[in-house]
């Protein structure tokens, strides 16, 4: 059972903002902030769980999960934010938010139940997790309701409450901070920690809703879930790095080596290591998200162009051309 690292970072972020010597959350990791901040390193649970305690302990803020929830920018869970804000609903949106739900943590899995006139999104902490640190839990199931309904309210930009939320554990000393964050009926102490949403809000649009950019999304979170048992190759956690980073223009090598907590030249190099360059990796997801592109029979030339970043199409057509000896006209056709 393991826990991204860069979410320990935030943790350690945060404390720091509430007074907490930041140096001494880091002794308990072993690594320095910029090392929790890679892309791929992930800690034990036992170095999460002393990581939460400590944070507790030494801010004295018994509901710092919660705080956490409301500080973290919605951001720092990555790919399976972009993949909910590239959803048609927000129910397709909660759907893949269940599938990939390892990417973010391991230890707590969503579960989504349809019920008469709701739909339940529940978290589900593993057992040997939660007798081992039931605060560690307790935290993070409160960081993630929090932050959960703030990603509800930026798919639809509506201010929309769910009917209810649910906490497995007992009632806290200072429920008001409960009552502030979610503005609906709260219970503690029942089977479940859930989140009720009405069916007719989980059937509205999402707002940055990307259709083309969804399925491409996909593909690249199936392949981190399946390697997250081995070995990731760095050409793979490079592409990762750039999917996150398109806006739809694609990254310099410069923000991709800032995102990876790396130098452009420790980056080039470990690329080298590989026989690949960041141009040669680049150009590679390029013709990967062209070909998906020209799939859609309402996307033109022009259109892809842009979105692969070219300046003008005669180089996207020649680029094109190099990839597959064919025009992105010819390509196109087949499909419409």
């Amino acid at each position: 059972m393991q826990f991204r690292a860069r979410f320990v970072a935030n943790i350690i972020q945060f404390a720091a903002q509430q007074g907490v010597d930041k140096n001494k959350l880091l002794a308990l990791t072993d690594k320095s902030m910029q090392e929790l901040c890679a892309e791929d390193l992930m800690v034990d649970a036992q170095t999460y769980n002393r990581i939460v305690e400590q944070t507790e302990v030494l801010s004295g803020d018994d509901l710092f999960g919660l705080h956490l929830g409301e500080y973290l920018s919605l951001s720092a869970a990555g790919l399976i934010v972009q993949i909910a804000q590239s959803s048609r609903t927000v129910l397709e949106a909660l759907h893949y938010m269940v599938e990939y739900a390892n990417l973010g943590c391991q230890a707590l899995p969503y579960q989504l139940k349809e019920l008469e006139q709701e739909w339940e999104l529940s978290l589900s902490p593993k057992t040997s997790w939660l007798e081992a640190s039931p605060i560690a839990v307790r935290h993070t199931m409160d960081g993630n309701i929090v932050f959960t309904l703030r990603e509800f309210h930026t798919l639809t930009r509506q201010k929309h409450y769910p009917n209810r939320i649910h906490f497995s554990y007992p009632k806290p000393g200072r429920f008001t901070e409960y009552e502030r964050l979610f503005n609906c009926p709260i219970r503690f102490g029942q089977p479940l920690t859930a989140i009720y949403l009405d069916k007719k809000q989980a059937q509205e649009k999402v707002v940055t809703s990307d259709y083309r950019l969804l399925q491409l999304l996909i593909p690249y979170a199936k392949e981190k879930l399946a390697a997250m048992e081995g070995q990731l190759g760095f050409a793979t956690i490079v592409k990762q790095s750039i999917i996150n980073l398109v806006k739809p223009q694609f990254p310099t090598i410069e923000q991709v080596a800032a995102n990876l907590n790396l130098s452009v030249r420790t980056l080039q190099r470990r690329l080298k290591e590989e026989a690949l360059t960041y141009k040669l990796v680049l150009d590679e997801l390029k013709k990967q998200f062209a070909l998906d592109y020209l799939k859609n029979k309402d996307l033109s030339i022009k259109e892809v162009t842009y979105l692969l970043d070219y300046a003008e199409p005669s180089s996207f057509v020649r680029s094109f051309k190099r990839w597959t000896g064919e025009t992105p006209k010819t390509y196109q056709q087949r499909f419409n």
